[in-house]
């Protein structure tokens, strides 16, 4: 097994015993509201002046 096969196998390794269900897309889908969320700050902040 090469050192990318062993890495990919324990990245997979790790994301299947997530408590989250599909917590390999999950926390690309959390970045992205997380990162709605912040524009939407910032543009009611902006606002106020």
């Amino acid at each position: 097994m090469t050192q990318t096969a062993a890495a990919l196998a324990a990245y997979d390794a790790y994301w299947a015993k997530s408590f989250i269900p599909a917590a390999d897309i999950m926390w690309m889908v959390l970045i992205l509201i997380l990162a709605v969320i912040a524009l939407w700050q910032a543009r009611t902040f902006v606002s106020e002046f």
